[in-house]
C-alpha cells in the first residue's frame, strides 16, 4: 500500500503545475494565456522590529512569504503586481524564491526599479513601495518600471507602470500597480487620492509602447468615488465588476466592499477573460491568510478578443507542493506528506 502511494505522490512531484485544496474557490478566469495577480501585501517588511511589520519573528515572515507563493502559485500567475511591500531593491526575492522553490525551476524574478533607501523613519516604521514579480519563461518587460510621480518620495514608490511583452506573441500590454492614499485626516486624504487618480491618467496617457493598459492596486476608494470616477472618466473600466457584480476585496466593519481595483481600457478589456478576487485572505481562516486584502486575478489573452482560438487549460491535479517552515511537503485531500509518501498531519 505504501508503495502504490509513494508512486502517487512522487509522481506529483514531477508535475509543473498546481491545484490547491483551498477553503474558497479559486477564480475561473477562462481560456487565459496569462494570469495576473494583483495583492496589497499589508506591510510585507523583512525588518521585524518596525512598527509596522506584520511580523514578530523570522519564522512568522517565513510563513508568510509561504503563503504568499502558494496562493500565488494556485492562481498560476504569470505577473504579480504587489504593494505595500519593503521600500527596497530585494524584498521581492524573498517570495520569487519560495515560488521558484515550489515550482522547482528558477522562472520567477522580479523588476528591479533602482529604489532604495529602506531606513526606518523617526517613528520606526519602514517606507513602502509598490513592484511586479514575473515569470521569465512567459514574460519580458519591456522598458524600465516607472512612476506618475517624477520627483523622489512617497507616491514615487507606491505608484510603479512596466510595460510587459508576452515572449510567445511579442505582443505588449502596460501594468500599472498603486497605492493611493489611505482614507485619513481631515478629508479622509480625498484631495491627495485626486492628485493621485489625476496623476496616473496623465502618466498613462504618455504610454507610447502599445495602446493596452491595465490598472490594479489597492486604490483607497470606493466604485462612486471621485478617483474611481476620474479613472472612469477617463476611459477605464472596473472589471472586477464586469464579471462579478457581487464583488469585493476588502471588509471594513464587517461591510465588504473594493477597494484593490482592476480597471483597464477599451483595448485591454477586449483582451479579458475574466477578472475576479480571489477571498484566500477575507475567507479563508488563519492556516491560508497572509493579508487583510484579498488578491485578484485577471486573465488575459493578448490580441485576441477575450480568448477566441486558444485551447482550454487542461485540469489541475488535486495535489501540490507546499513550502513549511522552509521544508517542501505534499498536500493531497487536505492531508500533508513528506517526500517518502508518510502522512504527516492534516490542517
Amino acid at each position: 500500500m505504501r508503495k502504490i502511494y509513494l508512486l502517487t505522490v512522487m509522481t506529483v512531484l514531477s508535475l509543473s503545475v498546481w491545484a490547491w485544496n483551498s477553503p474558497v474557490t479559486i477564480p475561473d478566469v477562462g481560456n487565459a494565456r496569462l494570469h495576473i495577480v494583483g495583492q496589497n501585501a499589508e506591510n510585507y517588511v523583512s525588518v521585524l522590529d518596525a512598527s509596522n511589520s506584520k511580523c514578530a519573528t523570522q519564522a512568522e515572515f517565513q510563513a508568510k512569504t509561504n503563503k504568499m507563493a502558494n496562493a500565488f502559485l494556485a492562481m498560476q500567475a504569470d505577473i504579480v503586481s504587489i504593494c505595500e511591500v519593503q521600500r527596497d531593491d530585494e524584498i521581492l526575492s524573498f517570495i520569487c524564491n519560495a515560488m521558484n522553490t515550489l515550482y522547482g525551476q528558477n522562472v520567477y524574478t522580479y523588476v528591479t526599479d533602482g529604489i532604495d533607501g529602506a531606513v526606518l523613519s523617526d517613528d520606526n516604521y519602514m517606507p513602502l513601495k509598490s513592484g511586479f514579480i514575473y515569470r521569465s519563461d512567459k514574460v519580458t518587460p519591456v522598458g524600465s518600471s516607472s512612476s506618475p510621480y517624477y520627483y523622489e518620495g512617497e507616491y514615487n514608490s507606491r505608484m510603479r507602470i512596466q510595460a510587459f511583452k508576452e515572449i510567445s506573441t511579442d505582443e505588449i500590454f502596460t501594468l500599472s500597480m498603486n497605492h493611493f492614499k489611505a482614507k485619513s485626516g481631515r478629508d479622509q486624504g480625498e484631495s491627495t487620492r485626486r492628485t493621485n487618480a489625476n496623476n496616473l491618467v496623465s502618466a498613462l496617457s504618455d504610454i507610447t509602447y502599445d495602446p493596452d493598459i491595465l490598472i490594479m492596486g489597492d486604490l483607497n476608494a470606493y466604485m462612486g468615488e471621485e478617483p474611481i470616477l476620474i479613472l472612469e472618466r477617463a476611459g477605464y473600466e472596473e472589471m472586477l465588476l464586469e464579471y462579478d457584480p457581487d464583488a469585493y476585496t476588502y471588509i471594513y466593519l464587517g461591510t465588504p466592499g473594493i477597494l484593490d481595483h482592476v480597471m483597464a481600457n477599451s483595448t485591454m478589456a477586449t483582451q479579458i477573460t475574466g477578472a475576479y478576487a480571489y477571498h484566500i485572505n477575507t475567507a479563508g481562516g488563519y492556516y491560508y491568510k497572509y493579508s487583510d486584502h484579498d488578491a485578484v486575478v485577471v486573465g488575459i489573452n493578448l490580441g485576441t478578443q477575450q480568448g477566441e482560438g486558444f485551447e482550454q487549460k487542461p485540469p489541475l491535479p488535486e495535489a501540490r507542493k507546499v513550502l513549511i517552515n522552509g521544508v517542501i511537503y505534499i498536500e493531497l485531500n487536505g492531508k500533508i506528506y513528506d517526500l517518502f509518501g508518510n502522512h504527516i498531519t492534516n490542517h
